[in-house]
C-alpha cells in the first residue's frame, strides 16, 4: 500500500496555526506547498483543536512532520489505514458532524476518495475476517463490491 490514511491533530486552532506558518522560512513554506496528498478533510473542533485527515505516502507525511518538529509545532499523527480497511473506523460517519455549509463539497470529495482508497487497498483476507466478525449481510457496500469483483 503506497498511500495511507493519516489523522493529524493539533492542540491549536487553524487560526493560531497560521501564526506558526508565518514564522516558517520561505524554503519550508515552499516544501509544504510541494507536499503531495491525494485528498484531505480538515476542521477545527469545539476544543479549539485543528484536525486534518489526509491520504498520502509515508514519505510525504514524514517530510511534513519533520518541518513541524523542527519548528516546535506540536501535533499528533495517527496512521488510520488498517483501522479504516478493517471497518474499525468509519470516516464518513465519524466526520459527518464536522461538516458545515462551507465544507460540504470538500467532505463529499474526501469521502469519495476514501471509498476509492478502501476499494483499491482491500484484500480478500480483510473481507473474510470481516465476514467472520460481523456476517456477510453487514458488510459495507465497498466490501460487497470488492467481493463481487474478486477473482482468484
Amino acid at each position: 500500500m503506497s498511500k495511507r490514511v493519516y489523522k493529524l491533530n493539533f492542540s491549536k486552532s487553524s487560526y493560531d496555526l497560521n501564526d506558526d506558518y508565518e514564522r516558517l522560512s520561505d524554503h519550508e513554506k515552499e516544501r509544504i506547498a510541494e507536499l503531495d496528498a491525494d485528498t484531505y478533510f480538515d476542521y477545527d473542533d469545539d476544543d479549539e483543536c485543528y484536525n486534518c485527515y489526509v491520504i498520502t505516502s509515508p514519505q510525504e507525511i514524514e517530510r511534513y512532520l519533520k518541518i513541524l518538529t523542527s519548528n516546535l509545532i506540536s501535533n499528533n499523527c495517527y496512521d488510520l489505514s488498517d483501522d479504516v480497511l478493517k471497518g474499525n473506523i468509519n470516516l464518513a460517519k465519524d466526520l459527518k458532524s464536522m461538516v458545515t455549509t462551507t465544507t460540504t463539497i470538500k467532505y463529499s470529495f474526501f469521502i469519495d476518495d476514501i471509498d476509492e482508497w478502501i476499494l483499491n487497498n482491500l484484500d480478500i483476507d480483510i473481507v473474510l475476517d470481516r465476514i467472520s466478525d460481523i456476517g456477510i449481510e453487514k458488510l459495507s457496500s465497498i466490501e460487497k463490491e470488492f467481493l463481487k469483483n474478486f477473482q482468484l
